[in-house]
């Protein structure tokens, strides 16, 4: 893993314990099902980090991070 990889896994790490990754997603319209298809994880991987019961690690956590980035809430123009 490079620093930028760090970087980023950084602040996936911050957005989860901010709560702000489920915020995202839950104004996105997103499911746990649908978030967790890109991330290869089943959705309830992707609760229990919401939740603060887990946390993503590597490629994984890499991939949840490029989903969230792309979040807009729900008729918030691109």
């Amino acid at each position: 893993m490079n620093i930028r990889e760090l970087e980023r896994l950084a602040d996936v790490r911050r957005l989860i314990a901010s709560g702000e990754a489920k915020q995202r997603r839950i104004l996105a319209g997103f499911s746990l099902s649908e978030v967790a298809g890109p991330c290869n994880v089943g959705p309830q991987t992707v609760w229990r980090w919401e939740e603060g019961i887990r946390i993503p690690r590597g490629q994984t956590a890499l991939r949840y991070g490029q989903v969230l980035a792309m979040m807009q809430p729900i008729g918030e123009a691109s």
